[in-house]
C-alpha cells in the first residue's frame, strides 16, 4: 500500500526559464507538503485545526476530521497533476488505503473508537442532539466528498474506482428521505454535526422548515455536496441513479423557504442583528440571495450548478447565476475578497475555492464571462490566504501571549511539534481584506482553497483540435503551448508554441484592446477579435508570440460593512488585476497577522526570471 506509483501522475519534467511571477504549479507543490504534513499517522487522519495566536502554536484534532479527510484526498492528486511532486507519496498511498477501509454497506463511516473522544461534539451539537453514542455514523456530506475523491483518483491516476463510487451513490440514494418530487437528509437524524446517519438508522426524519437549522446553521449546506457528487458521477458514467438523486436533492435545496432574508441591526438580538424578510420589490428567495455564511450556501449552489449543466436545467442555471452576482456584490470584487460571514468581517478560505469553481462553470455554461473575477480571486485573496512565509508567521507567534498550560486535553488531541513549518502550504481559515485576526486554520479551507488553485490552473489554458485558448494570463505549461506571464510587473505575455496551432488570448477588462500589440520574431502579427479574445492563426512550432499592452497602477477606496458598528475602510492599489497594497484605515492590532506583505516588489517594471522544472502530466482531469 506504500507504492508511490499509484499517487504520482505519469508525466515529464523539463527545464525552463520563466518570469518569477505567480506560478500556480509551485503553489500546488506547497499545498501537497502542507496537507501531508498536517496528517497524524497514529490515527491516519488530519489534524483538522491549527492555531497561531499563541507563543506555542499547535495543531489540534477536530470532530470533523474523518468526514473532512476526503477533501484532502481529492485535492492531493489534483495538486500533483499540476506540479508532479512525489513528496511523501507512500504516506498518501497509505492515506488512500485508510479512507477506502472506512467504506462498507455503501457508505463512508466515522467508526467509533475511544481514541477519538472528541468525535461526537461539533459546535452546539450537545445542545441540539445530546452527547451522542458510541456507535459508527456516516456524515452524508463526508460520503459525498469521498465520491469526489474517488473521481479525482481515477481522473488523475487512472485508479479503478468506478465500483466504489457506484456503491456510495447507491448508499446515499438508499438513506435519502423522499417526499413528493424531492429528497433530503434530515439534520436531526443523528448527532455530531447533524445530518449524520447512525449505523442503527435515522433517529428522526422530519423535514427542516428553514435553512438555519443544525450546528453549521445551514440545511442546504448538508445537501449540496451530495448533489455535486451525484451530478459529477452521472456526467462521468451516465448512472441514472446518480442523475435522479442529484435532481431530487436540487429541487429540495432550491425551495424558497431556504433562501432570501436580509441582515438588520437589532441591539436586542444576540450579536446585535437579526435576519428579517426581504423588503418590497426584492425577492431574494427566487434568486439565491443569502444573509449569512456564504460557504454554507456555495456548497448547494455548486451542486445545483453541476446538476443543471449535466441535466440541462435552465431555471437552476438562472438561480445560480443570480446568486453568484449577488455574492460578488458582498465585498471587494476586484480584490477577490467576499464578506462570507456578515455581520462580522471575514472571508472563509473554503469560499475562495467555491468562487473560482462557480465562476468557471458559469462561464462555460454561457451564463456570463467571469474570467476577470477568477483572476482577481486567484492573484489576490487566494494567493494571500495560503501560508507561504514560515519566518514571518513564526515571528508573529513569538510576539503573542504565552498560553496557560491545559490539563484537560485528551491524549493525542494536540501537538506543538513544528506547527508553523508543517503548516506552510495550507490556507488560513477566515481573513479580513488585509489581515488575519488571531490567525488559525481549519483544513476544510485547505481542501477547498487548494482545489481553487486547480480549477484556475486547469481553466487558464484549454487546448485541443489545433488550438490553444489562454483564459488567464498566468504562468502555465501546456501540451501545445507554454504561457509565460510578466504580470503584474509589465503588460506582457509570451506564448511559446510547441505544436503548430492557432492561439487565442483573453485580454482582461482593464486593458484597451486597441492598445494591444502582438509580435513574433520582431514583426507585427495580425489578429482577429471576438469579444475579449484576440486570435492569431497558423503559428508554427518553435514560434514565440508576445502580447504587450499598457499596465497602470490605480488606487481605489472601498468600505466593508457600511453603516454597521464594524464598518471598515480600505485603500487598495492595483497593478492590473494584482493588488500591490491593501491598507485599512484602522490600525492593525497585535493579534492581527498582516496580509499582502512584500508586494512592493511587484511594482517594478521588469519581471525577474527564474529557472524551474516544469511538469507536464500525461493525463488531464477536466470533470472536477
Amino acid at each position: 500500500m506504500g507504492d508511490s506509483k499509484n499517487v504520482v501522475p505519469a508525466g515529464s519534467f523539463y527545464e525552463a526559464e520563466i518570469p518569477d511571477t505567480l506560478d500556480l504549479a509551485a503553489r500546488a507543490g506547497l499545498a501537497v507538503r502542507g496537507m501531508l504534513n498536517t496528517l497524524d499517522p497514529s490515527l491516519m487522519t488530519m489534524y483538522g485545526l491549527a492555531h497561531f495566536n499563541t507563543r506555542a502554536p499547535f495543531l489540534r484534532h477536530w470532530s470533523a476530521d474523518i468526514p473532512l479527510d476526503p477533501k484532502l484526498a481529492e485535492s492531493l492528486p489534483l495538486m500533483r497533476l499540476m506540479c508532479g511532486t512525489d513528496f511523501q507519496a507512500p504516506l498518501e498511498q497509505d492515506y488512500r488505503a485508510e479512507l477506502v477501509s472506512r467504506i462498507d454497506d455503501g457508505l463512508y463511516w466515522d467508526r467509533y473508537t475511544p481514541r477519538r473522544p472528541w468525535r461526537n461534539i461539533y459546535n452546539n451539537s450537545m445542545e441540539l442532539y445530546g452527547a451522542g453514542r458510541p456507535e459508527d455514523f456516516a456524515s452524508v456530506w463526508g460520503v459525498a466528498r469521498m465520491i469526489r475523491a474517488l473521481a479525482a483518483w481515477q481522473g488523475a491516476n487512472g485508479a479503478d474506482t468506478a465500483a466504489l463510487s457506484a456503491a456510495l451513490i447507491g448508499g446515499l440514494r438508499r438513506i435519502a428521505v423522499d417526499r413528493d418530487d424531492y429528497s433530503y437528509y434530515p439534520h436531526r437524524g443523528g448527532w455530531h454535526d447533524g445530518f449524520v446517519y447512525p449505523r442503527s438508522g435515522w433517529i428522526d426524519t422530519s423535514e427542516a422548515q428553514r435553512d438555519r437549522e443544525g450546528p453549521e446553521g445551514s440545511v442546504t449546506c448538508a445537501q449540496g455536496h451530495q448533489i455535486y457528487a451525484a451530478a459529477q458521477h452521472y456526467a462521468l458514467t451516465g448512472d441514472p441513479v446518480a442523475k435522479d438523486l442529484a435532481a431530487r436533492l436540487s429541487r429540495y435545496v432550491m425551495k424558497p423557504k431556504f433562501w432570501g432574508g436580509t441582515l438588520a441591526l437589532d441591539p436586542a438580538k444576540p450579536g446585535g442583528f437579526d435576519i428579517v424578510p426581504d423588503a418590497p420589490f426584492r425577492h431574494g428567495a427566487q434568486f439565491g440571495h443569502w444573509p449569512i455564511h456564504f460557504h454554507a450556501r456555495a456548497i448547494p449552489l455548486r451542486g445545483v450548478l453541476k446538476c443543471a449543466m449535466a441535466c440541462g436545467d435552465d431555471r437552476a442555471l438562472e438561480f445560480v447565476r443570480a446568486a453568484y452576482e449577488f455574492t460578488m456584490s458582498q465585498g471587494i470584487r476586484r480584490l477577490g475578497w467576499i464578506n462570507t460571514h456578515p455581520p462580522g468581517i471575514g472571508c472563509e478560505g473554503c469560499a475562495l475555492g467555491d468562487l473560482v469553481g462557480l465562476a468557471i462553470r458559469l462561464t462555460e455554461a454561457g451564463a456570463g464571462d467571469y474570467w476577470d473575477d477568477i483572476d482577481a480571486v486567484v492573484r489576490n485573496q487566494l494567493a494571500e490566504q495560503q501560508i507561504t512565509d514560515a519566518p514571518a508567521l513564526a515571528a508573529f507567534c513569538a510576539a503573542q501571549p504565552e498560553d496557560q498550560p491545559r490539563t484537560d486535553v485528551p491524549a493525542g488531541y494536540e501537538t506543538t511539534d513544528d506547527a508553523v513549518n508543517r503548516s506552510v502550504g495550507v490556507f488560513f481559515g477566515i481573513t479580513k481584506p488585509g489581515a488575519v485576526t488571531d490567525p488559525w486554520v481549519m483544513h476544510c479551507c485547505t481542501g477547498n482553497a487548494s482545489q481553487g488553485l486547480y480549477y484556475a490552473w486547469e481553466g487558464a489554458l484549454r487546448e485541443g483540435d489545433g488550438a490553444a485558448v489562454v483564459n488567464l494570463l498566468l504562468n502555465r505549461a501546456g501540451r501545445i503551448v507554454d504561457v509565460d506571464s510578466h504580470l503584474p510587473h509589465a503588460g506582457r505575455v509570451d506564448v511559446r508554441v510547441k505544436q503548430a496551432c492557432r492561439v487565442s488570448v483573453r485580454i482582461p477588462h482593464w486593458v484597451d484592446l486597441g492598445a494591444v500589440e502582438i509580435r513574433s520574431r520582431g514583426a507585427a502579427v495580425p489578429a482577429e477579435r471576438l469579444g475579449r479574445y484576440l486570435t492569431v492563426r497558423d503559428r508554427p512550432a518553435g514560434d514565440v508570440v508576445t502580447f504587450t499592452f499598457p499596465l497602470h497602477e490605480r488606487t481605489e477606496s472601498y468600505v466593508v460593512n457600511q453603516g454597521t458598528p464594524v464598518e471598515e475602510a480600505y485603500v487598495c492599489v492595483f497593478r492590473g488585476s494584482t493588488a500591490v497594497s491593501v491598507q485599512c484605515a484602522t490600525a492593525l492590532k497585535p493579534n492581527d497577522f498582516p496580509l499582502y506583505r512584500g508586494r512592493d516588489s511587484l511594482r517594478t517594471s521588469q519581471a525577474p526570471l527564474k529557472q524551474t522544472a516544469r511538469f507536464l502530466a500525461d493525463r488531464q482531469f477536466a470533470e472536477w
